[in-house]
């Protein structure tokens, strides 16, 4: 197949010659028509760049493939990742912090995986949102406590105390809490929704108060975009997150020396969810292949 070139000639009378000019575009040479320093018209030619600032590489669209994958993942989780690396000033050097970590781990997959079979959906035009994947949302040394069993498959946490300990102290010796310390629950629902929800021992209430049924509910401040259903069974405090089952985790923020620092979470959102975001991925075309974020790689 040959590329069409359009050319348009200009003739001009001088001196009872003529003379033409072109306009267009001969291989890599482009023909106008300028003027010189006394006004008159005059033939330009340039060459255009054989090569380029930004060349779209295979390499270059798999990277940015990456980078919009990742970059839909901060759109959803901003209110979280913004502030939880230790270590990390709080929010763009803490996102960038997100970007640079999920980046690796979502280049990684997708090079051990190139055709199918990656945790980060990398395979076949999936055309928007947070894709499946394994998203480290907070990175830091604290240990969640063993106290808070936290199952994501039934969407259920407990925490098993005693008849002797069920009182708002022994729940704190539990989960080794101080009053400034608290729970995160993050995840996303089936339909693609980021929720969060912060689980603070309510400082209204006395370490001496008794833990019961009647007054169970209390035992957590909460805040954030999602709540959840606190009961009692016996001497088992249960923290119902169903909506989040299966695509959960927990960070637990401990204040040590005057500073939040943080546990190290990573959420697993399953596969064949497509979380919704508000612009599709982009595809860029290279040579005869086009690269949809999502597309073989």
């Amino acid at each position: 197949m040959f590329n069409k070139t359009k050319i348009r000639i200009m003739a001009k009378s001088k001196n009872g010659g003529t003379r033409a000019y072109i306009r267009g575009r001969i291989g890599s040479d482009v023909y106008s028509i300028g003027k010189n320093g006394k006004g008159e018209k005059q033939q330009v030619v340039r060459s255009l760049a054989e090569t380029v600032a930004n060349p779209r590489t295979a390499s270059q669209m798999a990277g940015r493939m990456y980078m919009s994958t990742v970059m839909q993942a901060v759109s959803a989780m901003s209110q979280i990742i913004d502030h939880s690396f230790d270590g990390i000033a709080k929010g763009q050097p803490s996102i960038s912090e997100f970007i640079r970590t999920n980046y690796a781990l979502i280049k990684a997959d997708a090079l051990a995986h190139p055709a199918e079979g990656n945790s980060f959906g990398l395979a076949k035009y999936q055309e928007k949102g947070s894709r499946a994947g394994a998203y480290i949302v907070s990175k830091g040394s604290v240990v969640n406590p063993t106290a808070f069993n936290m199952n994501i498959n039934s969407g259920l946490a407990t925490i098993t105390l005693t008849t002797a300990t069920l009182t708002i102290g022994g729940l704190k010796a539990a989960l080794g809490f101080g009053a400034d310390d608290y729970l995160t629950i993050v995840g996303f629902t089936a339909g693609g929704a980021f929720r969060f929800v912060r689980l603070h021992i309510n400082p209204d209430l006395a370490d001496s108060t008794a833990i019961s049924a009647d007054n169970v509910a209390s035992v957590f401040s909460q805040e954030g975009n999602f709540a959840v259903t606190v009961s009692l069974d016996t001497a088992v405090i249960e923290v119902d997150f169903g909506s989040l089952s299966g695509q959960a985790g927990l960070i637990t923020t401990k204040k040590i020396d005057g500073v939040f620092q943080h546990s190290t979470c990573q959420i697993t959102v399953t596969p064949g969810v497509n979380y919704a975001a508000d612009v599709a991925l982009p595809t860029y075309p290279t040579g005869n292949e086009q690269f949809l974020n999502g597309g073989d790689i």
